[in-house]
């Protein structure tokens, strides 16, 4: 082995950690550099690609993208070029890939798609420049690598490529079946993970050794592995975590609760997955087992972030049980904090604790990892998107994505004390972009805006607007000030509207 090719789209916040003398060819690193440059975004936001809307969000997430500050605004302006980015054959967004049509659970449909995909084809073609006849491993450790894999294979030819990962090990059998796989050889091996140290060197988080630590927590220097310069590894679905320094994790209640405590001593951040929460001693995970989080937690050094996924639609879980859990998450339960929430999808070797159903793979869909079940006292599929809807509008302050970046992220400042505020002024999301020139969606010509990449709204600015908002954006706490009340609350009003406005819209 001397060529480790990584095609997208993956998380970008980790990179693969190659053996020694291994040459790492970084295709989705790549692609998302590509897509999410400044020059690209402002040069489709001059021809309208996207419509009016579109181009004032690349405009704006340019201009944070500019600022190279590699925070949770970063996040979501590379998430807004991915998701402008059209494609015939693929949609992206920040943290996911779906084919235009059919399914990756197909591999007809990804055959089809990668056949059809513009947006990676300069990584491919230089796929093939950079191999020059060597063997390269393409590692696949997701579904969403799955189009652009395939393009590899049909450009670097079949014999001359080795399908490894984590996706391979669990589904070599199946992907053997694909007669334009014929010849490639699979390896069950995925090289290690580690979260790139941009995003947890930015993240605010104090690795200071208290004098004395909470009661019933971990002290950070008893972890002398978890110190400033280690790697710290990226450990997600059934891997294990390393035997020694530091990792970060988005992991199953059910797995991570029986992790040591000397593993959880070097923790550096941690999503847990769960699908109903009851309080700290009761919660479940994806196979429907209940554990207590209470030792884990205790385990983990202070300051280390702690968060729940929260998974919608669980076999057995009504609609009133999956609020209560939102609920509790989202007021912050025993210091846990909300990641996300995304819908239930029942893995194809699950192992449900309660009373389901389970159903074959649908026709065609021979690279299946997913299957549909019925069980009772279930949320409907309708169910679960308007709960998700109904939540991610009130929850503006959501991580960007499933993302390692966004594990060890400590929590955002509340409105009024992040930057320059002191309490009732009004906060400007660091999200949030004063945009000038360019014709706005509302279809009355070009003008200025405030444009929100986290709700992805923006509100026209009237001519005596323009200054005190420019000043706001710009973390004047007084910026308001000379506005008449009315015309306060009425700006105020429309700022919070767009989204613009820190923990509103």
């Amino acid at each position: 082995m001397d060529l480790i090719v990584v095609p997208p789209l993956t998380d970008f916040t980790t990179a693969v950690l190659p053996p020694p003398g291994v040459e790492v060819l970084d295709l989705n690193e790549r692609v998302v550099e590509r897509l999410a440059d400044p020059s690209r975004l402002k040069a489709a936001a001059e021809r309208l690609d996207g419509g009016p809307l579109a181009a004032l969000l690349e405009r704006a997430a340019a201009a944070v993208l500019e600022r190279k500050a590699f925070d949770d605004a970063h996040l979501r302006a590379v998430g807004t070029a991915l998701r402008l980015a059209a494609d015939p054959a693929v949609r992206l967004s920040i943290d996911d890939l779906e084919l235009a049509e059919g399914s990756t659970q197909s591999s007809g449909d990804v055959l089809g798609a990668a056949g059809r995909c513009e947006l990676f084809r300069p990584e491919t073609e230089l796929a093939v420049d950079v191999a020059r006849g060597r063997r390269a491993h393409v590692v696949v450790d997701d579904g969403r690598q799955l189009p652009a894999a395939f393009a590899l294979v049909g450009a670097l030819g079949a014999g001359r490529v080795t399908l490894c990962g984590r996706l391979v090990a669990q589904q070599g059998a199946a992907l053997r079946r694909v007669p334009a796989l014929a010849g490639v050889e699979l390896l069950a091996w995925s090289p290690e993970r580690v979260v790139r140290p941009l995003w947890y060197d930015a993240a605010p988080f104090e690795w200071v050794c208290p004098d004395v630590a909470p009661a019933g927590r971990a002290r950070l220097c008893d972890a002398p592995d978890t110190q400033p310069g280690k790697r710290v590894r990226w450990v997600t679905g059934a891997c294990p975590p390393p035997a020694s320094g530091p990792w970060a994790g988005w992991l199953d209640a059910v797995g991570v609760a029986a992790f040591p405590e000397e593993v959880l001593a070097r923790c550096r951040g941690l999503t847990i997955i769960v699908t109903r929460i009851d309080f700290l001693a009761a919660v479940t995970g994806l196979n429907g087992v209940t554990v207590d989080l209470r030792r884990l937690l205790a385990g983990i050094p202070p300051g280390v972030p702690v968060t729940c996924e929260l998974v919608l639609g669980a076999p057995g879980m009504e609609a009133g049980v999956v609020g209560e859990s939102v609920e509790l998450l989202a007021a912050g339960a025993g210091g846990v904090r909300l990641a996300g929430l995304r819908p239930y999808r029942m893995a194809i070797r699950t192992e449900w604790a309660g009373q389901s159903v389970r159903f074959p793979p649908h026709a065609g869909d021979d690279l299946a990892r997913w299957i549909d079940f019925n069980a009772p006292d279930t949320m409907r599929a309708y169910e679960v998107a308007a709960m998700i809807r109904s939540w991610l509008g009130r929850l503006p302050g959501l991580p960007a994505g499933r993302l390692a970046a966004c594990s060890v992220a400590g929590r955002e400042p509340a409105p009024g004390q992040e930057r320059g505020g002191d309490g009732p002024a009004p906060a400007w999301d660091p999200c949030a972009e004063v945009v000038q020139g360019g014709a706005g969606p509302d279809g009355d010509g070009p003008g200025t805006f405030a444009v929100s990449l986290r709700s992805g709204r923006s509100l026209r600015l009237r001519p005596y607007q323009v200054a005190p908002v420019s000043r706001l954006a710009a973390d004047d706490p007084h910026a308001l000030d000379a506005l008449t009340e009315p015309a306060r609350t009425e700006l105020t009003a429309g700022l919070a509207q767009a989204g613009v406005l820190r923990g509103r819209g």
